[in-house]
């Protein structure tokens, strides 16, 4: 059975996304995969997620703060050891490097080396990194170590991170694998949770309410045809005060994932019966467009991986921009 180990940076750097894509690609490979997270700084849902996703246990993670690290050791071992004789290759999603406040975490060098896993290391894309930081995962990790996949490379940093940041870790003797850029929808809220936070109603369209928004756009004063205005993103909602009823049945003329209508508590008899008619989700919000916006702001915090769109979309990218041969040779994993 092979071990990998995947380590983030710090907390909320893409692991979670990196591990199941791995997990999403080798077991439509035909590899038997099983995904874990024994241990966390901080509760969260991944362990559910991961439930959920791929059948893994689901055992809540172990709240680091809470174990000393022999006992913490000792439990995540026990859940490993149960995943051995049924699978080719167990992932782990493991602690990472530093914590949110940029200490090092001591157990996760201590857990990754106690399992025998290799380890894979989630590093976001910053102009700041170098040789420097690539030696800290050289100096933690050591032979473990397999090497590193640069992730949210932003859309102008492309040369920068070929050309400067790989080669510096590669250089520091920090293998490089791959280079995945920021990608719209892994960024991603559902219609549901924007509606959820701005306390909205659906007046139609609610089968829709676990479809990715990509792109908002605000109906407002409007000096252009609107089909060059509401036509010009895909998966897009459209966020339009609920007195303008011209606007609304303008941007219905376009391809919508939700009209959000603010400042009003039922939508106007057209609307309605035109969103109806095309199952868009319609949504009133009481909050006003800018009260609205700015509670959109705290979307971040809620987005997480967990959307089979998401998966299947993180999955492809890893395929074409990871060397997922070396990773899976590193670790053991054998391909018949």
């Amino acid at each position: 059975m092979a071990i990998l180990y995947v380590a983030g940076q710090r907390p909320g750097v893409g692991s979670t996304s990196v591990v199941a894509a791995l997990a999403t690609v080798w077991k439509k490979a035909g590899q038997r995969v099983a995904v874990v997270k024994p241990a966390t700084l901080n509760a969260d849902g991944d362990a559910a997620f991961y439930a959920k996703a791929f059948g893994s246990p689901s055992d809540a993670s172990t709240v680091v703060a809470e174990h000393d690290q022999d006992e913490l050791v000792e439990e995540a071992s026990k859940r490993v050891d149960a995943l051995a004789a049924d699978h080719d290759m167990v992932i782990i999603e493991g602690l990472p490097l530093f914590d949110a406040d940029g200490y090092a975490v001591a157990a996760s060098p201590a857990l990754a080396e106690h399992l025998g896993a290799r380890v894979l290391g989630v590093v976001p894309y910053d102009r700041s990194l170098n040789a420097t930081d690539a030696a800290k995962w050289h100096d933690t990790y050591a032979s473990l170590l397999s090497g590193v996949v640069i992730n949210r490379r932003a859309q102008y940093g492309q040369h920068d991170a070929s050309t400067r940041l790989a080669p510096a870790f590669e250089d520091a003797g920090v293998s490089v694998y791959g280079i995945l850029p920021e990608d719209r929808r892994l960024l991603a809220p559902t219609v549901g949770q924007v509606a959820t936070l701005l306390s909205g109603t659906f007046y139609a369209g609610a089968s829709g309410q676990h479809d990715l928004i990509e792109s908002f756009l605000i109906g407002g004063l409007i000096t252009e045809w609107g089909g060059n205005y509401f036509g010009r993103h895909p998966n897009q909602a459209v966020i339009v005060r609920g007195g303008r009823t011209d606007i609304q049945m303008s941007a219905l003329n376009f391809p919508l994932k939700c009209l959000l209508l603010t400042g009003c508590d039922t939508p106007p008899q057209y609307v309605y019966q035109r969103a109806n008619d095309l199952d868009v989700p319609l949504v009133t919000s009481n909050h006003d467009t800018p009260a609205a916006t700015a509670l959109l702001e705290r979307l971040e915090a809620q987005v997480t991986i967990d959307h089979p769109d998401k998966i299947e979309r993180v999955a492809e990218m890893v395929s074409d921009a990871v060397d997922l041969l070396a990773i899976s040779e590193s670790a053991g994993l054998r391909s018949d």
